[in-house]
């Protein structure tokens, strides 16, 4: 037997592979070879941009640091030279006036610029100092020395600087800013001033060395601006004790603008704090958290997973040391900022990266096509020659055919001599013809066979339409097509007709608590309390809508047989289910009841508006009990 072998096939085959294989292989090599050089350009723009940003951001602090520096070399100096104490002592009292409660603040006149006796002049400053502690010569002369050496710092920076304070452990509190704060702190009432529950304070008189911190981000809703307190404290003497702190308060808000803008377009910015907690300071997402916590807020509390996993990384970096951190979806660049216990995190994400892959991928496509098209043009001549004319001759027998049923095919009107596809259409064509009653009755029988089973699947759709799908009882649908059927039947028989609106008390507050799903099994047996109750002929339950559900009794008496209801209400009760937000501490159940004798000149809605009346009665009345109106 002469094989046959199919030019069509063959051609296209051969077509598909080649196209098939440079298509594959210049995609691999294009997605491999773009993927690593857009990643080595994402990951040194990520390394150069963080390092250039925690420098920039350390600068301030950095300034800040060698002013406190300073600050305490100048108080060291003066505070050793006798002569010096001696004079700042006796400037106390031009400095400074004593209130009824003990306290003092600056005289009036000194902030606004007024001078002093000798021409001395100090705009812009102004203390406080707490009543409980008088003011022995030691602490005068350090709290004059600390009002004087802030404002010389404060008056030279105040144009990049916030404001410059030097507190002393007995809670004094000399400050060059914009407000006075004698105008704002007082030591009485509800708001009173009690310096020693600031972290500035407690931290700082509570160091051993002279070490600069910074202390959590907070907001100053004087200000309406989040700040932070970047503070150094002296050298403690032997037994410990501190003569004074300096501190410097931070503005935030330009720090927070400049770090939702990262460099890098596409990137997000972080910054918290190398506490082992990741104490956050920025996150796009969750300055509100942030906020409400007045800066508590940090990676573990809120449960960030992405975040999280910078925190190991983090936790030994080198102030203005970079290093780079992946994870599945992201190219994290995580840096220390020089000066500070901050953590900078950019992050970019790999979705950003794929762009410029299908970028490429679509040119190695559009190469793979134009090949196609090369093969195209030279498929269509063979495909003329080999399969167009033979497809055409048997065209015109099956028009033959079609045209006269008594004809009979001759070999020259048909391709049979082919040795492909074709010729075995030519050969088939044959016997095609007395094949085709077979065919139609067989799929007859099929159509049959589908339909019936067609019919089956609509039956059970339709039981499923009725039916309520998490308690498994009739569904509101189904209770009104009852509730229509059951008022004409008692209509033409001149019965009673009940129906008992059944309600599940606080049933939110029960959801709120126990979740949905406890929600859902509560709802489960109550239906199943109410099945159980309606065993006579024509009793019919439904779940009505949400905790609500509804039963209909025919061939009651006309005070309606409330007995029904009542038991219905205890069964529920007698379930048990712990309900902490309901007065009877476990799920109960309202129920109203209305019954009547159909007329016709009424609706079954009547009947419904008067069960639903009865329910609110009951609930009106303190729930978990029966309303029977009728």
């Amino acid at each position: 037997m002469t094989s046959r072998h199919s030019l069509t096939a063959r051609t296209l085959r051969l077509a598909i592979i080649r196209i098939g294989l440079v298509s594959i292989c210049a995609g691999v090599v294009s997605y491999l070879v773009n993927l690593s050089s857009i990643e080595a350009s994402v990951r040194a723009q990520l390394l150069l941009s963080t390092e250039q940003t925690i420098q920039r951001e350390s600068l301030p602090f950095r300034e800040i640091r060698d002013l406190e520096r300073n600050f305490l070399d100048d108080f060291d100096a003066l505070y050793a030279d006798p002569v010096q104490r001696a004079a700042l002592a006796r400037d106390f009292d031009w400095l400074f006036v004593r209130h009824p409660d003990g306290s003092y603040t600056q005289r009036p006149g000194i902030f606004e610029g007024q001078p002093l006796p000798d021409g001395r002049r100090f705009p812009g400053m102004s203390a406080t100092y707490a009543p409980e502690t008088p003011p022995t010569e030691d602490v005068k002369t350090r709290f004059v020395l600390s009002f004087v050496l802030s404002y010389k710092y404060g008056s030279v920076t105040k144009s990049r600087l916030f404001n410059v304070y030097g507190p002393v452990p007995e809670k004094g509190f000399p400050i060059h800013q914009a407000a006075d704060i004698a105008k704002v702190f007082t030591y009485g009432g509800a708001d009173a001033l009690r310096l020693e529950t600031y972290e500035f304070h407690a931290r700082g008189f509570a160091a051993n060395a002279r070490e600069p911190f910074m202390t959590r981000m907070y907001f100053d809703h004087s200000n309406q601006a989040w700040m932070t307190t970047f503070a150094t404290p002296d050298t403690p003497d032997a037994s410990g004790r501190h003569r004074i702190l300096v501190c410097v308060d931070v503005l935030l808000d330009d720090l927070m603008r400049r770090l939702a803008r990262p460099a890098i377009e596409g990137a997000y910015s972080t910054l918290f704090l190398a506490d082992g907690a990741g104490t956050l300071m920025f996150h796009p997402e969750h300055m509100q958290a942030i906020k409400e916590s007045d800066g508590r807020a940090s990676i573990r509390s809120l449960g960030l997973a992405s975040e999280a996993r910078l925190l190991p990384a983090s936790a030994g970096l080198a102030p203005g040391q970079v290093i780079l951190v992946d994870t599945p979806e992201e190219v994290v660049a995580v840096g220390h900022v020089p000066e500070t216990p901050a953590i900078l995190a950019i992050h970019y994400p790999r979705a950003l990266m794929r762009p410029a892959i299908l970028q490429n991928l679509a040119v190695v496509v559009a190469v793979g096509l134009l090949t196609l098209l090369v093969e195209i043009v030279i498929l269509r001549d063979i495909l003329t020659f080999q399969v167009a004319r033979p497809l055409e001759q048997l065209i015109q027998a099956t028009r033959l055919l079609g045209a006269t049923a008594d004809k009979q095919l001759e070999a020259k009107d048909l391709p049979t001599g082919s040795r492909d596809e074709i010729g075995d259409l030519a050969r088939a064509f044959a016997g095609m013809a007395e094949q085709v009653q077979s065919a139609r009755l067989e799929l007859e029988s099929k159509v049959l066979e589908r339909t019936l089973e067609l019919e089956a699947a609509n039956h059970k759709l339709a039981a499923m339409s009725t039916t309520d799908g998490l308690t498994g009882i009739a569904n509101r649908r189904r209770f009104d097509e009852a509730l229509a059927e059951e008022w004409r039947r008692v209509m033409r028989s001149g019965d009673y007709l009940t129906l008992a609106m059944v309600d599940v008390d606080w049933f939110k507050k029960y959801n709120d608590r126990y979740g949905h799903q406890s929600g859902d099994e509560c709802l489960r047996q109550v239906a199943g309390v109410l099945e159980s109750a309606a065993r006579r002929a024509g009793d019919f339950v439904a779940r009505y809508g949400g905790e609500e559900f509804a039963l209909i009794a025919c061939g009651t008496t006309p005070d309606c047989s409330p007995g029904l209801a009542h038991a219905i209400r205890a069964a529920v009760e007698q379930l048990q289910l712990p309900h902490a937000g309901s007065p009877f501490l476990v799920i109960t159940v309202s129920i109203g009841v209305a019954c009547q004798v159909p007329m016709a000149d009424q609706t079954p809605d009547s009947l419904l508006q008067e069960a639903d009346a009865a329910l609110y009665r009951a609930k009106a009345e303190g729930r978990n009990r029966v309303v029977v109106l009728g």
